[in-house]
């Protein structure tokens, strides 16, 4: 299950630029994955993420309110996981 997760997540932070080429191919595909360290933080945030999601549900569906506390950590794992992708593309 995690080896098919990570490959998901390995896959979409995967980089991909083409350069003019020589010869009889005419466009390079250079692919620049990211560390496997990098990836797991990416998918421990998901896993968070998707916790959280279930716990906020939870709360509303058991105590009929919002609860400002887990939205809050929801919004501080989205942050997380939007400047992590953000700042390993801007390199």
């Amino acid at each position: 299950m995690y080896g098919h997760f990570k490959s998901l997540v390995k896959r979409a932070l995967t980089k991909e630029t083409t350069t003019a080429a020589e010869g009889p191919r005419r466009v390079r595909i250079q692919e620049e994955t990211p560390s496997d360290r990098f990836i797991l933080i990416v998918a421990l945030m998901i896993i968070f993420f998707a916790g959280l999601i279930f716990l906020e549900v939870i709360h509303m569906v058991w105590m009929g309110t919002w609860n400002d506390v887990i939205f809050n950590g929801i919004m501080l794992v989205v942050g997380t996981i939007v400047g992590a992708v953000w700042g390993k593309t801007a390199q």
